[in-house]
């Protein structure tokens, strides 16, 4: 059977979802393959890059599924920083024999999370979304350049007109609800079927 350790922030740990029904759960099912969820709620690409070793290069799995970046735009980080972080556990991935799976982060619903009275982001929303927008774009890119396979999150949250479906999201308009996480395993499901035959 094969391990696939996915690493990440709330998006992967599943924030606020019922046991089984975060979409590593379901691909696992799914796939017939041993899945590990190693995602923190509110980690940072530092501290993805700083539990590689410990969480997933020691535990010798076949694949590392690697998604975050949410939680560094959120504190105003450079989306060059984040790009350097992935690519560091990217590489670090292979260097060490596991091959490497990079998430595209969903979107946000911003009406409904600045309805929220949690702090918002450090240099407020539509900065935060404008460089969220730009790590999916410039993260996809890279991947395709360093031929690291990619499953996109952020493109099935969207309306055609580039709004954002918010009946795919809690109701802080963050993170994903079960039918979001439902639609994030099909897109893992489709890549791994696809480009790695299970």
């Amino acid at each position: 059977m094969k391990t696939i350790i996915c690493i990440g922030d709330s998006l992967t740990e599943g924030a606020d979802i019922p046991v089984g029904h975060a979409w590593p759960s379901l691909t696992a099912n799914a796939l017939g393959a041993k899945v590990v969820n190693c995602g923190i709620g509110g980690d940072t690409t530092q501290g993805i890059l700083s539990r590689l070793h410990p969480e997933v290069i020691a535990l010798k799995p076949d694949f590392v599924f690697i998604m975050g970046g949410t939680n560094d735009l959120w504190w105003d980080w450079e989306v060059k920083t984040i790009l350097g972080n992935l690519f560091s556990v990217v590489f670090q991935a292979r260097h060490h024999g596991v091959t490497p799976v990079i998430g595209l982060p969903t979107p946000v619903d911003r009406p409904a999370a600045e309805r929220n009275d949690f702090a918002p982001p450090a240099a407020g929303y539509e900065r935060f979304a404008e460089k969220l927008s730009d790590l999916v774009l410039q993260l996809s890119s890279a991947a395709g350049e360093s031929d690291v396979p990619v499953a996109d999150f952020h493109a099935p949250f969207l309306r055609q007109d580039g709004g954002v479906e918010s009946g795919l999201f809690l109701a802080d308009g963050l993170h994903p609800n079960q039918e979001g996480h439902r639609i994030m395993a099909a897109q893992t499901v489709a890549l791994f079927q696809e480009t790695f035959q299970f």
